[in-house]
């Protein structure tokens, strides 16, 4: 259905309308005397995490998902809305058929570019198999080896809910390499700290600088945290490097024992009588 910018979105809307949802008493108008593109005056019936449903006047509710809530990114729709609040959306799709209205606060021109966005985030994992082959690449810099050390600047092509895929020229890392290949920033590798989530340190179309951790079966790790920081994280998650006990151990635990109490089980008395 046009108006729908995601598959997440489209399974949303895809199904078959809950009887919760259903008009209760009265039906409202047919869905034929509405037109994609109409501005509606609304009121907000129930909320969930993908997005909200409106009374809109019509025989069925309309679904305002939370892509189309703000140009800006929402984690929550109830920041945005609440129940019984009362107010006007456009129409983006009708799906007569199935008894669908899909509905945004978007303007027409905040439409296309989140479309125009989505496209592009989803441009950099296709080719063979819906991802890129960037197997010569990674092959060439790992024979020409790279320092793990050095940040290298990149570009977020798209993030998902564990991090975010970055894109890097491989000649920053290593001589005589050409090409480009794309890495995982993993969540816990955006930042020193704790991330809640993705969108809240990265967008995509953003340069950032990011360290190559490690390449394996053409996957590559990357870390926008520093070596000195990423050691002081995994030193406070008690994660830093065994401590080495003393070279004389043994010989201070028979001392320690020669020092102790003996202790033997011996028979308990014990003394009844009144």
């Amino acid at each position: 259905m046009d108006g729908i910018g995601s598959d997440e979105e489209a399974h949303n809307a895809d199904r078959p309308a809950r009887k919760s949802l259903k008009k209760k008493g009265p039906r409202g108008k047919p869905l034929s005397e509405f037109t994609a593109g109409d501005t509606v005056k609304a009121k907000v019936k129930t909320i969930t995490s993908y997005g909200a449903f409106l009374d809109i006047g019509a025989a069925t509710d309309g679904l305002l998902h939370i892509s189309q809530l703000s140009a800006e990114f929402v984690a929550d729709v109830n920041e945005i809305l609440t129940v019984g609040q009362e107010i006007e959306a456009r129409i983006s799709a009708i799906d007569e058929a199935k008894g669908q209205v899909a509905l945004t606060l978007l303007s027409e021109d905040e439409q296309a570019a989140a479309k125009e966005a989505q496209g592009r985030s989803r441009q950099p994992r296709e080719r063979s198999g819906g991802r890129r082959d960037d197997g010569a690449v990674l092959k060439s810099l790992v024979e020409k080896g790279w320092s793990s050390d050095q940040f290298v600047e990149g570009t977020v092509v798209s993030t998902v809910d564990f991090g975010a895929f970055v894109r890097v020229d491989a000649s920053q890392l290593a001589e005589g390499v050409e090409g480009q290949f794309d890495g995982l920033v993993h969540i816990s590798a955006l930042t020193a700290g704790r991330a809640d989530a993705v969108t809240n340190f990265v967008s995509v179309d953003e340069k950032v600088q990011v360290r190559v951790k490690a390449i394996a079966d053409r996957k590559v790790s990357l870390t926008m945290i520093s070596v000195e920081d990423e050691a002081a994280k995994m030193e406070s998650m008690g994660g830093g490097p065994p401590q080495e006990g003393a070279k004389d151990w043994k010989e201070s635990l028979e001392k320690m024992k020669g020092d102790m109490p003996e202790f033997k089980n011996r028979p308990l008395v014990v003394d009844t009588r009144a």
